[in-house]
């Protein structure tokens, strides 16, 4: 006669955490970043310990150390889009105090008379 199989015992699943370390956006540091949530004053803060660069934001009973990070990526994409622009604005007034400079000799290029405006490919194009 054979033993009777022992039943196994129901294994208890890992429960899965999420981080509360990142990698820093301004130092390029990895695990640089800790975050600490404060649901008592309903304050998220980021630091970072390489380069000491800080954010803070509000939070609320369902945030999470993720959210305070993704929120802080957000405002760091905003600011260089809207400094992108800036820079954009900044080049196109240059370009016009230029063109309003050069008076009627910009009038005879575009008409097309044979002097020729130098663009970064004619560096590399063979002249007839």
């Amino acid at each position: 006669m054979g033993k009777r199989k022992s039943s196994r015992k129901p294994q208890a699943k890992v429960k899965k955490t999420l981080d509360s370390t990142f990698d820093c956006v301004s130092c390029f540091h990895e695990k640089s970043i800790s975050c600490k949530l404060d649901f008592d004053q309903k304050i998220g803060v980021l630091q970072c310990r390489m380069c000491g660069v800080s954010y803070t934001c509000a939070i609320n009973y369902l945030s999470h150390a993720v959210d305070v990070y993704h929120d802080w990526i957000d405002a760091c994409e905003a600011v260089n889009a809207s400094a992108k622009a800036a820079k954009a604005a900044a080049s196109q007034d240059r370009d016009r105090g230029s063109s309003r400079l050069r008076g009627a000799g910009a009038d005879r290029d575009r008409e097309g008379s044979s002097s020729r405006r130098s663009k970064p490919y004619d560096r590399y194009e063979d002249d007839d």
